[in-house]
Formats: structure tokens, sequence, C-alpha cells
């Protein structure tokens, strides 16, 4: 059995962990850790998570008592109104059909998304019917009336927790666990808020006593979102109002139709101004609401999460090793390095590299051919998971500055420094193209050194085969092997020609079996470490890591290859493929250095070729057979006399490659052969020489509703014509480059601007947008945009003055934003009305005469000479109980026995931490300027700024040095934030960073260009160890000491909090420090 233990006084107070479904003994002041005949409980986390769900098994309709909170972000304001935040989570808040991207809370007990962060209202009065489909601000209402904290009486803590990344304390899995229990949903907290109402009064504090203490907590895992609210038990104390003044609200409405009046809104008041005596609809347990705050179809993945975890994941690009994308489809199809690839749903044209140590680019065409864009990737095979991390960074969410991250982990690939690979070709009765263009024929009978080439990191050599052609004094090629060698691979190839015009093909000396791939859109492959082998029909080509490939064709019985080299092994070749230095002068030089005129005789070349036999020390390992050591040609002037010379010399179009193939063997269907791979040869040489027009103008357009905005592009083609690939009802582009957009409505539209020469080939280029709809024009905020539905069109952020508000700020402050309250007439000029008859107050803030008279007899009544210690404040309750308000160690009623945790004393002389920055702006800012500006400035660490100044040295126009300086704080996580994450969210806020508009001199607008690591510099951080000495705990009992956590930052810590007492002792910290006492049994042996 239980065994429950009653007390006679309800304290206001217990420890964060207590259940409060455990009342105790008369005089007990701290509920006692779980015993049981098994074995004695300690003051471990644990083991109060096990009794709160044992308890709460064994009591089903029980209250749970609130979550920890003391160690949370603590907010004191003696103000009958006011609000906390604006708190901007980086993910978002999906709330209804939209992700809200601003939140704030108030003293009033509600929750509020507003639509830009300059809408910070109060709102004391809910709507007196409750929330309705037509209820516009998305509002999540905990306890929602008009609270008052003027008094000093109540407080507020509140913490943020960003777990993008998977980081879970115990706090956040209780949470998780939760949301399972009662909604049967699995469920990951990437954001989480929880906000503590501690003893907050109502209003008027002065003459009404009687608080309430409740909390909610607003979590999200990016698509579902939940708000889960906890009354403490026997905490919820304010004096019920008549009927006709219960207005207390509890529920919450999306600001887009979806809303949810808690059923104890249509209770009576006693019942309504009790909710933590009611039970939760969807928990089971009194005092613990959860609302799911969207509806089933409303939930989408979340693009701004998935991207922020990959940047967490991915590091810099370091693999793209100054390779480009080809400037045209046409010109990346004759680049053998790339490969066409299929990836995706889409039918994108695409183009890849393949490099093991360099790493490869995809590159992306359009209809036309135009380069749409390239990206860096490990190899293509991630291609997918690559162009999906940019979809969610830069397509598919709204957020530009995501955008701008993942370019810093990805940069574009971009072709302008591309250089096409230089091809050298091998055809016929040998007929050769040497790397610098110059043609020759040689019919050498043997293993040749056909090119050898080598840089700083790596060295290629291909060596040929020659064997005589079946019935004629010539020869062929009839086999090639390549050697690639780099620091990471080693790999030989080899083609061997075989029957009807078949290769087989050898990799370090085992036969290759190619199979098809999902992802090549045409042939089959054999992938291995550091080469890609393809076959497609009769054509084989290997691809050497991405550096130099060799493609290999079986046409007519004879081989012929093309091989394609990087510029990097430029200067650095020799072979019968030539010395490749842009100069078919000295191309045919031999091992001995000595070199042939390039205009030699047929004779000559023969024996030039000859000198780079290399037969029984090649590539091959077996013998070359049928090898003769005296075998000559016959050469093409030997064939003249023949009688189908003229008539095959016009055949052949005076093409001598093709007149000398035809005559040798008799057969024209050779030599026409031998013609059109020429003409192939010529066509990719041309057309890899060949670009597309260039297209220059801005890239980032800034206009204003309804105000036309001029701009000039233009080619480096005269020729060339411009267009619109998609055409928009605002948008004017002539062919001469001008470009008119005259901007009428937020229609998302896509621009993209296309330059076609004659012949045929074309660019694109894609600006951003970004589009200002604020009421005046110099409110724009252009560098703070959102992207609208996955399209070029981006809204620009408006920065409203002190008159304004709305997002647009179209809407213009008065007396009347604040609602009155209900029933009471508001005039824009001279505010509310007098408050209902039978009611006093503003006509903002009113209370029934009957509610006021039933407290004025508490009012009479003072409080003990010394009835609170250590300076708590004494005051009379709503119940005429007398009751202290006690510092935060303490855990009484009466400000004696101490024990919770609190924030140390800051000494004077805690140093800063300091960091330089190199800004740039281009507004011709002033000296004052800058200053006003960066000393308005403070990246969000979720404690508010610590303190920021500003010294200037102008180093050059529009560059500036500032030196920043930051205040360490105790409490929060904000020596965490100022020594790990500053740099990183300084590089962000100033990515967005833009102040409120209005007149001042100096002005403090001035918009820097986004910085990078190195543009900011560490000058002054200190450890943790080293800040200690600068933090005590001497305000309290002795025995309390510091305590560091990354999340919290220092307390004060005492020994109760750390399990001072064993064997299931109760701890009480005392003026003399901690003490023990026996814990009273809350399980008996026969329970068990």
């Amino acid at each position: 059995m239980v065994m429950v233990k009653r007390r006679t006084q309800t304290q206001n107070f217990l420890p964060p962990y207590c259940l409060s479904i455990l009342p105790l003994d008369p005089g007990e002041s701290e509920c006692c850790p779980v015993t049981t005949a098994l074995g004695k409980g300690d003051n471990n986390y644990p083991i109060k998570r096990a009794a709160r769900s044992l308890i709460s098994l064994l009591l089903p309709f029980s209250g749970i008592p609130l979550f920890p909170y003391r160690q949370d972000q603590r907010y004191v304001s003696m103000r009958v109104d006011f609000t906390v935040g604006v708190f901007r989570p980086q993910i978002g808040f999906p709330f209804g059909s939209k992700v809200r991207d601003f939140l704030y809370f108030t003293d009033n007990g509600q929750i509020i998304f507003p639509p830009s962060e300059f809408d910070i209202f109060f709102y004391p009065n809910p709507p007196p019917r409750g929330f309705t489909a037509n209820y516009s601000l998305a509002t999540v209402a905990a306890f929602w009336d008009d609270a008052d904290f003027s008094s000093g009486r109540g407080e507020i803590y509140y913490q943020e927790y960003n777990t993008f990344y998977g980081e879970k304390n115990t706090f956040l899995k209780e949470v998780e666990s939760q949301i399972l229990k009662s909604t049967g949903i699995q469920y990951e907290a990437r954001w989480t808020l929880k906000i503590t109402w501690v003893k907050a009064p109502p209003y008027p504090a002065q003459r009404i006593s009687g608080d309430n203490t409740f909390q909610t907590i607003l979590t999200t895992d990016g698509s579902r979102s939940f708000a889960l609210i906890l009354y403490q038990n026997g905490g919820m104390q304010w004096a019920v109002p008549p009927p006709s003044a219960a207005d207390v609200l509890i529920g919450f409405s999306s600001g887009d139709g979806f809303f949810f009046n808690d059923p104890l809104t249509s209770m009576s008041p006693e019942e309504k101004y009790r909710p933590d005596r009611v039970k939760g609809s969807e928990t089971g347990y009194r005092g613990f609401q959860i609302y799911k705050l969207q509806r089933e179809w409303e939930i989408r993945p979340n693009y701004r999460l998935k991207c922020l975890q990959w940047l967490k994941q991915n590091s810099m690009s370091g693999w793209n090793w100054n390779l480009f994308c080809p400037c045209s489809w046409q010109q990346g199809l004759w680049d053998l390095r790339f490969q066409p690839i299929r990836t995706g749903w889409t039918n994108r044209r695409k183009l890849c590299s393949f490099s093991s140590w360099r790493g490869s680019v995809c590159c992306v065409y359009g209809n036309w051919g135009e380069l749409r864009g390239g990206w860096s990737v490990r190899n293509p095979w991630d291609f997918d998971q690559e162009e999906e991390a940019q979809d969610w960074c830069c397509r598919w969410n709204d957020k530009p500055f995501l955008c701008y991250l993942y370019q810093q982990k990805r940069p574009p690939v971009s072709c302008i420094g591309y250089r096409p690979p230089r091809p050298a070709w091998m055809f016929g009765d040998p007929h050769i193209t040497t790397l610098d263009g110059a043609n020759y024929t040689f019919n050498g009978l043997g293993d040749f050194k056909l090119v050898q080439a080598q840089d700083g990191n790596s060295s290629f050599l291909l060596h040929g085969r020659t064997g005589k052609m079946e019935s004629a004094q010539a020869t062929k090629f009839v086999a090639f092997a390549a050697r690639y060698q780099s620091k990471l691979v080693n790999n030989t190839v080899y083609w061997f020609l075989e029957p009807n015009d078949t290769i087989q093909v050898q990799l370090n000396k085992q036969n290759v079996t190619f199979t098809t791939h999902i992802n090549f859109s045409e042939g089959k492959i054999y992938n291995s470490s550091g080469v890609l082998l393809i076959q497609n029909g009769s054509l084989i080509s290997a691809n050497f890591d991405g550096t130099v490939v060799v493609s290999v064709q079986a046409l007519t019985n004879i081989l012929q290859a093309v091989i394609s080299l990087p510029e990097e092994y430029q200067n650095h070749t020799e072979g019968l493929l030539g010395v490749w230095n842009n100069n078919i002068f000295d191309d045919f030089k031999m091992p001995n250095g000595s070199s042939i005129p390039y205009n030699s005789s047929e004779k000559e070349f023969f024996h030039y070729g000859m000198t780079w036999d290399v037969s029984g020390k090649s590539l091959f390992d077996n013998k070359h057979d049928n090898l003769s050591s005296n075998f000559t040609p016959i050469f093409l002037y030997e064939l003249t006399n023949k009688p189908l010379y003229k008539n095959w010399t016009f055949l052949c179009n005076n093409s001598e490659q093709c007149l000398y193939d035809a005559l040798v063997t008799g057969n024209l269907s050779i030599g026409k052969t031998t013609s059109t791979i020429a003409r192939n040869f010529r066509s990719m040489n041309g057309t890899l020489n060949q670009f597309p027009p260039l297209i220059d103008g801005e890239t980032l357009i800034h206009a204003y509703m309804g105000k036309t905005q001029r701009l000039i592009y233009r080619s480096n083609d005269p020729g060339a014509i411009f267009h619109l690939s998609q055409n928009s009802s605002d948008i004017i582009f002539m062919g001469n480059g001008t470009l008119l957009w005259t901007p009428q409505s937020f229609d998302p539209f896509n621009l993209e601007l296309l330059v076609r020469n004659a012949e045929g080939l074309s660019s694109v280029l894609q600006p951003e947008t970004v589009l200002c709809n604020c009421s005046n024009e110099n409110q724009c905020n252009y560098s703070d945009s959102s992207r609208l539905h996955n399209s070029s069109l981006q809204v620009a952020a408006c920065k409203c003055n002190q008159e304004t508000f709305g997002l647009f700020c179209e809407r213009r402050l008065d007396h009347c934003v604040e609602r009155c309250y209900p029933g009471v007439p508001c005039d824009p000029i001279k505010g509310c009305d007098a408050c209902p008859k039978n009611m006093t107050g503003d006509g903002r803030h009113c209370l029934t005469s009957l509610g006021l008279s039933f407290h004025i007899c508490c009012e009479t009544l003072e409080c003990p000479r010394g009835h609170c210690y250590n300076d708590g404040k004494c005051f009379v309750s709503s119940t005429c109980q007398v009751t202290c308000l006690c510092p935060p160690a303490f855990v009484d009623d009466r400000c004696y026995i101490a024990g919770n945790s609190f924030t140390p004393t800051m000494l004077t002389d805690v140093p800063l931490r300091i960091i330089q920055l190199f800004l740039s702006e281009n507004e011709m800012a002033t000296p004052e300027d800058v200053n006003a500006t960066v000393s308005t400035m403070c990246p969000d660490s979720g404690q508010g700024c610590s303190g920021w100044k500003a010294h200037l040295e102008n180093t050059s126009p529009r560059k500036w040095n500032v030196t920043a300086e930051f205040q360490y704080l105790p409490g929060g996580s904000v020596i965490d934030f100022l020594n790990n994450r500053l740099v990183e969210a300084v590089r962000e806020h100033l990515w967005k960073w833009d102040t409120l508009s209005g007149i001042s001199n100096p002005r403090k607008n001035v918009s820097f260009f986004p910085v990078t690591a190195k543009d900011i510099i560490d000058v002054k951080l200190l450890e943790v160890n080293d800040l200690k000495k600068y933090f005590i705990c001497n305000d309290t009992y002795p025995g309390y000491h510091l305590v560091y956590n990354d999340k919290t930052g220092f307390s004060c810590v005492s020994p109760c909090s750390e399990s001072y007492c064993k064997h299931g002792g109760l701890c009480q910290h005392l003026p003399s420090g901690p003490k023990c006492r026996q814990c009273k049994q809350i399980y008996t042996k026969q329970a068990i």
C-alpha cells in the first residue's frame, strides 16, 4: 500500500523534483527521496523520475510536478504589463499551416507569434468569447488573464533549447516521453522553450493578493509542434471573480483558422480558475495539458532543419582541385573527363567528372545547353545526396542565409576557369594527330611509346601495339596499354582487338565484366578505385581518376583511340604524340633529343616513329606476334599509279588519310571510315574550344513595389541576343540586354536571363530579386529577406519606426492597438473609455467592485515582525495567510532553509571577451555612422546583449577595423557562447543585420558585407578555470560552492543538491551548513 502523509499548510514552493501529490507532515519543508524495502533512495534525478513514473501509474488522475526551472533565465519586472523576447527559432516554429519566425510571451500568461518583430504588444484582456476561426493573432494561452507584477511580487523563468543535432538533457527526454505517452507520437525535440510564471499576481497586485504558478513548454521537431501546460498543484490561487468578469482563456489559435478552447473555458469560474484540479483530456493527469498545434494535413518537412543538420555534419569541400564545369552541354560531351549521368527524379542534363584525390564535379545544363550550376562532390554516386542538400538549403526553404552557409561548405562551381583538355588521335592505317595538332602517318610494326607525361601529382604512360593489315603492306593498332600512377592509385588498362569489332579489356591483367548502372544513361560500367571503365557499344573508355581519359573503339577491324590529357601535363610529354607546348614545329622530338621538321616526308616520319619502339620492354607482357625487324610499309606516293587513284581522290575529298587507307587496302569504305573519324576529331577539337557568350550585369536586384527598376546587361559577343527563359508580366527584357522591372504583386517567378549567339550556344544568369513593399521605401531592409515558394523572388523585411508596425509597417500605432477591456469603447487619440458599470480601472485594466471589496479585509492584516528571514519579503495572501517571497536559495515558506542553487555575485573587475572585426561597406559611411551602428549590435547569445563597445580605425575607404568587447556574465550560457560560439554568431548576425529605421544622426543602420572567419580575430578569451575567481557565493549560508555547466553557467550549489545525505537522509541547508535528518519511509515492506 502507499502511505501518504497529510500536511496542514500548503507551501508555495517545493524543490523542482518534488511530487506535488505527496503532502508532508506538519513542519516539513522538503520532500523526501523515495525509499523502498528493496533499497533506499538518494537525491539523484533518475530515482526521482522513477518515483514520478511509479506514482503516476498508481494514481493516474493525479497531478505531476512542474519541470525544474530555478536554473533557467530569471526575469523580474515591476510593471503592470510587460513582454519578454523576441525569440527567433532558426528552424521556425510550425503552428497551424504556417512556420512562425518570431514569438514572445507576456506577463499575462500567453505566448504570441506576431507577424513581424515590431508587433509586440501586451494584450492583457483575452477575447470574451474565446478563440474563434476569425482570430488572426497566433497565440498559445496557458492562463490568459490580466496579471500585474508592479508590486514586486512574482517572477518569470524561461529557457530556450536548440537541439537541432540530437543533443538532449533529462528535461527534454522527459518532454518527449510525455508526448509519446499522451499522443502515441514518437517525437524528437529540436527546438524548445520552457516558460514558468512563478507566483504571478492578479491585477491590481497592490490591492489583491493571491498568485498563480504554472508552466508552458513549447516544443517542435521542425514538422510537428506541441504545447505542454502544467499548473502547480495548489499553486493556482487567484481569487475567483464573478461570472461576468471570469474571462480567463486557456487554449490556442494558429491565427489561420485552427483553434482550440480548452473545455475549462466553458466551466464555472470556480473550476476554470483552478486548472490544477482538472484532469487533462490528453494526459489523464490533473493540471497537465498537451495540445497538438497542427492538423495532420498541415505537417510538412522542415527544410531549414534539414539544412542546418547537413551543415553540421559536413565539412568544407576540399576536394575540388581547380576543376570547373564545361561552359555548355555541347562542350562537355566532348570533354572525355565528364560523363552523362542520370540521377534523381528529374530529367535535367548532368555531366560528372570522376576523381579519387581531387574530388568530382557534377554540372547541370538546361534545354539550350546552357550551364545552370555545378557542385563539388566526393564522387558522382553521391550527387543525389548533394543535390538534395542543396535543395534543402537553397531551394526549398525560405531563408537565403542558409544558402549562403551552404555555399561556404560547397562553393558553386562555374566555368569561369574552365580549360578544355588537349586531345590526340590515333586511327586508320595508323594516322596520328599530336597533342599540338600536327598530323602524320606512321606504319611501324611493333610496340611503341605513344605518350609519357607527368606532373607533381601523377604520371601517365600509353603504349600502342600495331599489327599487319590482312591484305596490305601497312599496319594498324591492335592493342593499347595505359598506366596511370599517383600517390593513391596505380592502374593499368589493356585493350585488345578481337574479331567482329569487339574489344577485350583487362584492368591490372584481370578481365573486366561490364554491368549496367542506374546512374548512367548510356552503356555499361566497371568501377574500381581510381579508374572508371565505360562501355558504349564498341567504344570502351578508361577515365583515370578524372585526369586522363583514353577511349578506344573497334571499327572495320581496326582500333581507333583518342586520348585526353589535362593542362597540368603541358610541357611534360614525350612519344609519338609529340611535345605538347602549343608549338607544332618541335613535336617530332626523338628519344635522343634531336627532332625532324613537322613537314617531313613519309619515310622520314617512319624512321622517326621507329625510334619510339619499345618492343620487348613495353607494358604488354606477351611478345608481339609476326614481328619483322625489316618491315617497311608502302607509302602514299607509291600508290599514285593505281587505276583508282584519281577517282578515289575525288571521293575522299582530297583527304590523304582517306585515300591512303582506301588504296592500300583496296577498300573505299575503310578510307571513308577514316575520313569520318578525322572529321569527328576536328569537330571535337572545335567544339571543345568553342565557348558560349558571357552575360555580365547585376546579380542582385533590389526593387520597390510599383517603382520601375532599369538595368543593363551586356555580353562579350556583340551579336548575341538576350531573352527571358520564362515570361513575367512585371518584367520586360529587351534583345539588347535592357531589363525593366515594375513589380506590381508578390506573384513568385524565376528570373533567368539567357544570351544566345549565332552558333546556338547559350549562357544563363539567374539574378536574385528582392522586392520591398514597406509603407516607406526607407524602411526596406534588403539584407533580411525571405524567399517565396522556391522561386527567385525574395521579400525584403521592413524596419518599422516607433510610430508604425505590421508586416510592412503599414499600421500606425495608436491607443487602441492594445485592446481595451471587453465592452469598453476606444478612441485612437484619447484611448480607452471608462470601465463598465460596477467595475473600476483605467478602461484597459478593469476589476469588479465586488471582487475588490471581497479582498479589502485582507488588506487590514499586517505581517508579524521578523516573520521572513534572510531578506524575504512578507505579504498577505488572498486567503489572508501570511506568506514570504524568498530569495532563490531558500526552499521553505519563511526563507530559513536553503538548498536551491542561485546565480553567484559577480565582482566588478571581470575581464572582457574581446574580438577584432574587419568590416567593409559601400555606403560611404562616416566613422560616426559605423560607431553608432556597431555599438547597437550584439549577436543573440540567448541572454540578451552582454555588452559591446567599438573602437574604430579607418584603415582604408569603406573598410573598418572594429574592436568588440563583451561582458562575461555568470548565469545561463553566456560564457559558453562567448568562448565557443561567438565568432560564428557574429558572422551570421552581420549577414542579416539591420537596425530600426528612423531619423538619427549619426545613423545606426549601416549594412556591412558578410564576414568570413578570417575577418574575425580573437584578442582576449578567458577559460572557465580563469573566470572562477571573479564570481563568489557570499549571499547565503556557508557550504555553497561554484559549479559550472555550459548551459547554465556558474551556479552557487548547495551540497544538498549533490547527494550530501546518504541512506535516504533528508538534507537541509541551515545557517550553520548542510545537515541530514532521517527521512520517513513512503513505502512499507508490506507494500512491496
